[in-house]
């Protein structure tokens, strides 16, 4: 892999990101873990591979399909090199199903379902659903179109173009999941602008750390699923000790590890799987 001349920007809860200079990022996908919008200490084994790797996978499928990425090129295997945009402040969340924050929002009578959608739980939707949240909050708010509009942030036609192109996306990527075995319940994506006022897509996308999937073998409506990304730890915190209780604040970095061996080896296990199944490729 060639060198760059780099200089830091940010870390964030899972990359880093240098300036290399002509209107280009180097993108480093780390092996950190997050939970309860908690910076653990701990680190997951291969992780930054596979988002970088899925990642690349899956802005190589956009491209062959007319939608616009910002990556360049990957380096090796946890490096990716991409187009410097300004980035939209906004997490655009895709929804086939009735999980997570949604089905709790439905249950606190704040939301209503496409019409025909069974009001279990794990329920699929009867078309996709696009919403927004806050992206550097300490805890992410739902937003409405309003909302951003308000805060200028972008206008009707840049909100027009990312439900577009977020549809566009679900569809390569529930084509991907049903090949895989797997269920996509929901994602969430991010997008900037480029010089020239382009809606770009950034970040990552179809990996685990952005995307809630199933194994579609064991899913059964009106239950809690088995998830294929960090849900292991989120479990095993669960029912730590005060950790439901009294849990460290929103955007604490923990000092030292805390998680047993085997919770981090699965948890590693369960990210490799996810690879290897939505690529068909060993890892």
């Amino acid at each position: 892999m060639r060198q760059l001349e780099k200089r830091f920007i940010r870390s964030g809860k899972v990359k880093d990101i240098y300036d290399v200079g002509d209107g280009k990022l180097l993108f480093v996908y780390t092996d950190r873990l997050s939970s309860h919008d908690v910076m653990l200490a701990d680190k997951i084994p291969h992780k930054g591979q596979v988002l970088c790797r899925l990642s690349a996978y899956c802005f190589e499928n956009c491209k062959a399909h007319g939608v616009e990425t910002h990556m360049i090129e990957a380096l090796g295997t946890n490096e990716m090199l991409a187009k410097k945009l300004f980035l939209i402040p906004v997490e655009v969340i895709g929804r086939n199903y009735l999980y997570g924050s949604y089905w709790k929002r439905y249950q606190r009578g704040e939301i209503q379902l496409p019409e025909g959608t069974e009001p279990v739980l794990a329920a699929r939707l009867t078309e996709p659903v696009v919403e927004f949240t806050t992206k550097f909050e300490t805890k992410d708010k739902p937003l409405t179109e309003q909302e951003i509009l308000f805060r200028e942030w972008v206008g009707t036609r840049e909100i027009d173009q990312i439900k577009k192109i977020t549809l566009e996306l679900n569809e390569l990527m529930l084509k991907d999941a049903e090949k895989a075995g797997f269920i996509l319940a929901d994602f969430k994506l991010e997008f900037g602008i480029d010089e020239n006022g382009k809606i770009i897509l950034a970040d990552e996308a179809e990996t685990p750390d952005t995307c809630r999937f199933w194994d579609a073998s064991q899913y059964q409506p009106n239950k809690v699923q088995d998830s294929f990304d960090k849900q292991i730890v989120r479990d095993y915190l669960e029912k730590m000790k005060g950790w439901d209780k009294n849990q460290p604040t929103p955007g604490t970095k923990l000092a030292k590890p805390i998680l047993p061996e085997e919770i981090i080896r699965k948890t590693s296990q369960r990210y490799v799987e996810a690879y290897e199944r939505l690529t068909s490729k060993e890892f």
